[in-house]
């Protein structure tokens, strides 16, 4: 998984679950990105209000000045790295409550 860019993570991510509508990432210009069928910028696609039918990914680089507003019961998952300190795990971890 190391190895994809953030798109090819997220299209990956929704093919192995068919009962997602739509994946939430940022694009190689660094542009909040909603993936269905297409690919269409955030703010104007009706998953920005819906993102209880999607998944998000934020890599390193999104996780700070990202601001979501994750519905409630949202489960997150972190991956660690040698190099992650626990001041950025917290800070992760702040994403998701």
């Amino acid at each position: 998984m190391l190895e994809l860019w953030d798109k090819e993570l997220a299209r990956h991510w929704l093919s192995l679950k068919p009962h997602i509508s739509a994946a939430v990432f940022f694009n190689e210009s660094d542009d909040l990105t909603v993936l269905t069928q297409t690919i269409e910028p955030f703010i104007s696609s009706p998953f920005s209000r819906k993102l209880d039918e999607c998944i998000v990914y934020l890599g390193d680089a999104h996780t700070r000045g990202t601001d979501l507003k994750l519905p409630q019961g949202t489960r997150a998952t972190v991956t660690l790295g040698p190099k992650v300190t626990k001041d950025r795990l917290l800070q992760g971890e702040s994403l998701c409550k």
